[in-house]
């Protein structure tokens, strides 16, 4: 009988956005018995968009720590400034989003596509 150990805790979640708006994901983590998470106690997290999932491809719209707001109470909050997202092209894309702990264990908690639809309306 072969076991199997899957670590991959990853959980799709394609997001679209548009151009030249202020962008802003609130999600709630959970552990796995549906508790949410202290975020105060993680030391980073970090979302890449990029064209395809070949890590030397360049980032079209990175989010760092500072991109991120994280409550005790397992609210995590991504955002950009209107003007960031006016920089990128439209289209889709990929990106994941990692959380390093205090322990320094890090983890992909998201991934998916990141369409970004065009913009109308440009200052």
């Amino acid at each position: 009988m072969a076991l199997k150990a899957n670590l991959d805790i990853a959980q799709r979640l394609d997001i679209t956005c548009r151009k030249g708006d202020t962008f802003e994901l609130v999600i709630t983590i959970k552990d796995s018995t549906g508790t949410a998470l202290d975020l105060t106690s993680y030391g980073d997290f970090e979302i890449d968009v990029r064209p395809t999932d070949d890590d030397s491809a360049t980032p079209i719209l990175s989010f760092l720590f500072s991109d991120f707001a994280a409550t005790a109470l397992g609210t995590l909050t991504a955002t950009k400034s209107f003007s960031d997202m006016e920089a990128v092209e439209a289209g889709t894309f990929v990106y994941d989003l990692q959380a390093t702990d205090g322990g320094n264990i890090r983890t992909t908690w998201f991934y998916g596509l990141f369409t970004i639809i065009d913009d109308v309306t440009l200052s």
